[in-house]
């Protein structure tokens, strides 16, 4: 019997309603039987009447999936859903084969989910990612499916970040599930007999981790990076005979995508909770390990990280990659032996050799994921005893700092990478620390002067050789004596070894070092003899290197003293000092290395002319060439942040245990001692923000050290600022600076640990109190610092820059206010707008300040209503094209001269997020409208309710903006970056406003017309009647002040910055006349479509006419000046000109109007 497409739609329609009724035993059959009728049609209805069956009985429970649960009720209420889920699986399987057979109700299907992907929680829904996970088993859907998908997840993301930075955009869109949530359901349910299933889900997780990153930090790659790792992680586990097939596959994108580190984080976690399980991929591992050599030396590094824990239970695979080392070690390239070096002090960080039973006990927690204890334990039995495999341990360790001796030879780099990882090696397993502290004291001998009679302790000449016309320094001297230090402190500190007789030794050699460094002049150097150090020649540059390496051995020094000072120590914050002095001295000198010397300044000033006019060409030819005058760059600091911590606490806390408060006062009062540690934590802070660490260890290591310093620095700097002021001004600035950066970085690294953190850092009386009541403190202490800082009146340079500071230190604080923490973030606010109205600020300032204003305000109020007044006090401020009677209720004092343009340029980016939010939400709009017209689907009529306040909102909030700028286009601006950021603004308005528009056309017809109960006509009269004059005057403002300006350039050179602005703004105005046509154009549409007559307040034919208004000026200039007629007749004639280019170019786009935007216009969907 043949049916027509209406019939049967209807009778699949009909049929799909008793789905519901259906019992589970039944469904399977049925569904078949729908499949089969509907095959060469539209199953949609199907499927959602399915996606509500099963949502309703499996996903919507409220059971939780927690796999650690095994009581009885859950296994009973497991049970009662095990027919259902059965059902499910048999009906996946008959949506497999209907795709198999390809037939055309699974392609419509998915054409249909392509205009939803803007409505992600529609599709990330449990029953439809199974649905079409199912279907992209078959291999020529798979693509389709994914397109389907990732964008969903990318937009569930956006919207998650979105909704954190808009309150409006907040109100606008549902709250929705995670992305994650959502995948662990479907993970759970897949388990038990959907090995297809599983595959696609493999195959989708691979997808999203080689989703690649914009430049910077891209957050959204970052977290699709984290959705693939947890759906292959969490696979991994639960069905273990898909390990080597993702195992390979990790491996070979590793070698294949060199820099996609995601990768190697996925096996990092692997090979940490599962390496026993890794290693039935050893032939993959051996080939990544092959591949060390040949990828990029940061990338190999990481690599490495991950590597190593598989080591600790192979040792085949052990001494495959001691092999390959050692190789390494030998290579022509300089990066590729730094990581042979990594590799080896990273191994020996692995192997433990005081107690192999630890070992064991450390790792269960990693093991108990994927193999037992008991298994782990009966591992290591079967190989090799406890003893005799702590001895191997130990006998390799040895082997390796045999290997690493090889060092000494080998190039400056090899050798700081040495340096920098030696220690921390070596201080997990402290039978180490003598045999290495012996290695690298025969390296150091090379150096050492043993004559006490000698005034330099190290023979500085050595570090470098001449080699033709350069010299080439081959030790990192000061990394050097740092190193030593802290392995000889390790003993010291030893109870089995602090009265080694050999260790006593090398501290008293230290002393000595210690005690001569001190006393040396530059003379000692041999730095006074009046050798140009910036010179070319090899024997200044000798000398420029023995300057650094000299101040980082004094900095070495200090941190050594440091580091031993205990409660038995004497004298040492005087031999501190000393150093410190020695310190700054070469420091000093080193400053006055670029100021040219007295005698060569008269000795200029007596040239002759010819003389002079020689070195001038000389010079010329220099800076033809590109050569840059040399520069004396200081050396990188030595210090780490341990020895930085004590130091720290040394000078600000009120008491150490470790020394008595008449030796800590000696430096206390040092202000340049001061200055110089402080500078220091800021420079580790910022090498902190830029690592990249995969291993966890490490990082928590690096957290405990911030947040330490962190504490020291608010209880006893920050917290009494104003004071500390009076003290020290450069070091309070500077700690303000590295508080500031230290908070960036919890909040960007280690955001799960912000309550840990800020328990740390608070006062003793409110570590008890909760998140928002600790960041209601910190507010409270930068609120009062800001209002206390007169940083227009202040005469110190330093000081200047704290209100700034201070300023993003707030709005990084406001970031960590939880989504519950309503009380502190409106306190913040409410603050700023206090000032904003009644405060004064400087320029820099001022923007910081309105940036962070504005922010909080889109995060926490709906309504755009200050933004307006703001735009209105800019006019007062500016003036206005046109004369009307703009009022505003209250005036900023914050908006003056001096910070008007800082805040019209903060206003106009911040209308422009404004709008990215009013378009994403028409792009949901125009998917939730397709969702509606799905046959099937529930609860329509609320749907349409919702649909309704949408539009509203957008149109009410788009009201709002299209006042703003308004306000904006009828100020008198001259020609520059502010009227560009005008135009951009105008050009995106005017796009939104066609895409909305474009919606509402799609949407109405002559009887349904949902825009009038949005407000729609209101908003089309606003951009017709009030806009578009205001755009088109400005236009006629900005081309006669361009006029004016250019007859004042021609008779000077025309330079590049004067014809790119000329190019900006002939590109922008004509962009932004084209988006009003087509605003224009798409009223009219949808006036013709509706017959309700939205054209007359857009008008006809304005944009061609608009510039008659110019025409009639000159005219009646004419009229009033007819003795200046030839001047006026050339104006006219340059008038028509310009007045028939603009008409060729609108007709262009005219006869083009079924054609796509310009290439460079920005997509909106």
């Amino acid at each position: 019997m043949h049916l027509t497409k209406e019939e049967l739609f209807k009778i699949t329609y009909k049929l799909g309603t008793y789905i519901e009724k259906l019992t589970p035993q039944e469904l399977p059959s049925f569904v078949y039987q729908l499949l089969r009728l509907c095959k060469q049609d539209s199953a949609r209805s199907v499927f959602v009447k399915l996606q509500n069956y099963f949502g309703l009985r499996i996903y919507n429970s409220s059971t939780e999936i927690s796999s650690a649960s095994a009581n009885s009720m859950d296994l009973i209420e497991s049970a009662d859903n095990q027919e259902t889920i059965e059902a499910e699986g048999t009906v996946l399987y008959h949506i497999h084969t209907a795709a198999a057979l390809s037939h055309d109700c699974i392609v419509n299907y998915l054409n249909s989910l392509k205009n939803m992907t803007k409505t992600p929680e529609f599709i990330l829904h449990p029953f439809q990612l199974m649905l079409l996970f199912t279907i992209s088993t078959v291999s020529h859907y798979e693509e389709n499916v994914f397109e389907i998908l990732r964008p969903c997840i990318v937009k569930s993301y956006q919207e998650e970040q979105k909704k954190e930075h808009s309150d409006w955009y907040k109100d606008m869109v549902p709250v929705a599930g995670k992305p994650e949530e959502v995948f662990d359901k479907v993970i759970h349910y897949s388990i038990e007999d959907r090995e297809l299933m599983l595959q696609a889900l493999v195959n989708f997780g691979f997808v999203l981790l080689g989703v690649g990153a914009a430049l910077g930090r891209d957050v959204l790659a970052e977290k699709q990076w984290h959705l693939g790792n947890m759906i292959l992680l969490k696979i991994i586990k639960r069905k273990q005979h898909t390990a080597m097939t993702i195992i390979q596959t990790l491996c070979n994108n590793i070698i294949t995508r060199q820099s996609a580190t995601q990768y190697i984080e996925c096996l990092y976690i692997l090979s940490r909770s599962l390496p026993l399980l890794i290693l039935e991929s050893q032939s993959c591992i051996v080939e990544l390990m092959d591949s060390l050599m040949q990828i990029p030396g940061s990338t190999a590094n990481q690599l490495l990280d991950a590597l190593i824990p598989i080591t600790k239970v192979s040792p085949s695979l052990r001494d495959h990659l001691i092999m390959l080392l050692k190789k390494a070690l030998y290579s022509s390239s300089v990066e590729t032996r730094q990581m042979a070096v990594s590799g080896f002090l990273k191994l020996i960080t692995h192997l433990k050799i005081s107690n192999m039973t630890s070992l064991s006990q450390s790792n269960s927690s990693s093991f108990s994921s994927g193999h037992s204890v008991f298994t782990q334990l009966s591992l290591n039995k079967s190989t090799q005893a406890v003893g005799p495999n702590t001895f191997c341990n130990e006998a390799l360790c040895l082997e390796v700092l045999s290997i690493l001796k090889r060092c000494f030879m080998q190039q400056i780099e090899v050798k700081t990478q040495l340096y920098d990882g030696l220690f921390d090696a070596i201080s997990i397993n402290l039978e180490l620390a003598m045999p290495t502290l012996e290695v690298i004291w025969f390296h150091f001998k090379d150096f050492y002067v043993a004559d006490e009679n000698e005034m330099l302790p190290v023979d500085f000449k050595k570090i470098s050789i001449l080699r033709d016309t350069d010299s080439v320094q081959m030790e990192p001297l000061g990394k050097l004596v740092y190193t030593i230090g802290l392995i000889l402190n390790n003993l010291i500190e030893s109870d089995e070894q602090n009265e080694n007789v050999t260790v006593v030794k090398y501290a008293d050699i230290m002393e000595s070092v210690c005690d001569r460094m001190k006393n040396c002049e530059l003379v000692h150097f041999e730095l006074d003899d009046g050798t140009d150090l910036l010179d070319i020649l090899p024997e200044a540059q000798r000398k420029l290197q023995i300057l650094q390496e000299a101040i980082s051995v004094y900095e070495a020094l200090i941190g050594y003293k440091i580091n031993t000072w205990n409660e038995h120590s004497e004298n040492q914050a005087r031999t501190v000092y000393a150093l410190f002095q020695g310190y700054s001295r070469l420091e000093q000198f080193a400053k006055t290395l670029s100021k040219p010397k007295k005698a060569e300044a008269k000795k200029k000033r007596d040239m002759n002319k010819s003389t002079q006019q020689s070195h001038n060409n000389t010079t010329a030819t220099c800076k033809k060439d590109g050569q840059k005058p040399r520069t004396f760059r200081s050396p990188k600091t030595v210090l780490d942040f341990q020895c930085i911590k004590k130091f720290l606490s040394l000078l600000h806390e009120p008491n150490v245990p470790w020394t008595t408060t008449s030796e800590a006062n000696l430096l206390k009062t040092k202000k340049e001692l001061h200055q110089k540690v402080m500078h220091t934590t800021f420079t580790l802070v910022q090498n902190a923000k830029k690592l990249k660490v995969i291993d966890t260890q490490i990082k928590k290591n690096y957290y405990e050290h911030i947040s330490d310093i962190a504490a020291i620095i608010f209880r006893r700097i920050v917290k009494r600022l104003v004071d500390f002021l009076d003290f020290d001004s450069a070091t309070a600035v500077l700690a303000m600076d590295c508080f500031h950066n230290i908070l960036s970085l919890i909040s960007t690294q280690y955001k799960s640990n912000v309550k840990s953190f800020l328990k740390k850092i608070v006062d003793e009386a409110d570590k008890d109190k909760d998140t928002i009541r600790q960041l209601t403190v910190m507010f409270e202490v930068c609120k009062k610092i800001f209002e206390e800082d007169d940083a227009e009146t202040s005469d110190d340079a330093d000081t200047r820059n704290i209100s700034l500071t201070v300023i993003n230190t707030i709005g990084v604080l406001a970031g960590l206010v939880p989504n519950d923490g309503n009380v502190v973030s409106i306190k913040i606010f409410d603050w700023l707008k206090h000032f904003a109205y009644n405060k004064i600020a400087s320029a820099k300032v001022s923007t910081a300040f309105i940036n962070l204003f504005f922010e909080l305000h889109l995060k926490y109020k709906p309504s755009l209503t200050i933004l307006e007044q703001m735009s209105v006090s800019i006019g007062d401020i500016v003036g206005f094209l046109t004369e009307e009677d703009h009022v505003t209720s209250e005036k900023f004092k914050l908006i003056n001269e001096a910070s008007v343009n800082s805040v019209f340029l903060a206003l106009c980016a911040n209308v422009k997020t404004t709008l990215d939010d009013i378009d994403s939400v028409v792009a949901r709009l125009k998917s939730e409208c397709s969702i509606l017209l799905l046959p099937g689907i529930d609860n329509v009529e609320s749907r349409k309710e919702r649909l309704k306040i949408k539009e509203k909102g957008v149109c009410c909030h788009l009201c709002f903006v299209i006042t703003i700028m308004t306000n904006l286009s009828n100020l008198a601006l001259q020609p520059g970056n502010m009227t560009e950021a005008v135009f951009k603004n105008i050009i995106s308005l005017f796009n939104t406003l066609s895409s909305l528009t474009k919606y509402f056309t799609s949407r109405s017809s002559k009887t349904n017309l949902p825009f009038q109960g949005a407000r729609y006509e209101r908003l089309v009269k606003l951009a017709g009647k009030q806009l578009a004059p205001a755009v088109y005057k400005f236009i006629i403002h900005l081309e006669d002040a361009q006029t004016q300006e250019n007859k004042k350039m021609v008779s000077k050179k025309k330079s590049d910055a004067l014809k790119s602005k000329v190019l900006r703004e002939t590109r922008l105005i004509p962009k932004a006349v084209y988006e009003m046509e087509q605003f224009s154009r798409c009223v009219i549409q949808l006036s013709n479509k509706t017959k309700v007559d939205l054209t007359k307040h857009v008008g006809q034919g304005t944009v061609r006419d608009f510039r008659i208004m110019k025409l009639q000026e000159v005219l009646e200039q004419i009229e009033e000046q007819p003795g200046d007629r030839t001047a006026s007749t050339q104006n006219e004639e340059n008038d028509e000109e310009e007045s028939a280019n603009l008409e060729e170019e609108i007709a262009e786009s005219d006869s083009d109007n079924d054609n796509p935007p310009p290439p460079s216009k920005k997509s909106r969907t």
